[in-house]
């Protein structure tokens, strides 16, 4: 084969490859792999999704398990507390195991609800919401270390600005 020649097969193979590569890229591959990240994304956002309503349920059912040990830890009497020092909060038993299902349901540890149900069941001293605080905070992933550490004024008993007690 003389040059002449091969440089004409070579001038005419380069285009129609090109030709066949452009056509079978554009309308195979490239759609078909546009599918499949289009797909992968949509998993992801679905997940996400998914993951974020998970947490907030969680936080929900955390806040409210403060909320119960606030009134919980409310009627209870201490020592060295004057009975009038703590301005009781009411709670229903519906409220209370609502609580604990969604607890039950949505936290990745016990450490909240074990606290809770020492702060039914045990006797405890006001300070222990501070363990629930620090345990609601890790289970949220706020964070490691504990937060709130001030156990002589870790309870709020009652407060002069209550419209309850200026009567």
């Amino acid at each position: 084969m003389k040059l002449k020649e091969i440089i004409i097969i070579i001038g005419l193979a380069v285009p129609i490859a090109a030709f066949i590569n452009t056509i079978l890229y554009q309308t195979w591959y490239l759609p078909k792999m546009n599918m499949r990240f289009k797909e992968f994304e949509s998993e992801l956002k679905q997940e996400e999704l998914i993951k974020q309503e998970k947490w907030l349920l969680k936080r929900t059912a955390c806040l409210n398990a403060m909320n119960i040990a606030d009134c919980i830890l409310s009627n209870y009497n201490y020592e060295n507390t004057k009975s009038n020092d703590i301005l009781p909060t009411e709670i229903t038993t519906e409220e209370v195991r609502k609580c604990f299902n969604e607890l039950a349901c949505s936290c990745d540890s016990t450490e909240v609800i074990d606290i809770l149900k020492k702060i039914l069941y045990d006797k405890v001293r006001p300070d222990i919401i501070v363990d629930l605080r620090n345990a609601v905070r890790r289970e949220l992933e706020f964070g490691l270390t504990n937060f709130d550490k001030d156990r002589d004024k870790a309870f709020v008993g009652k407060i002069g600005a209550d419209p309850r007690l200026k009567k």
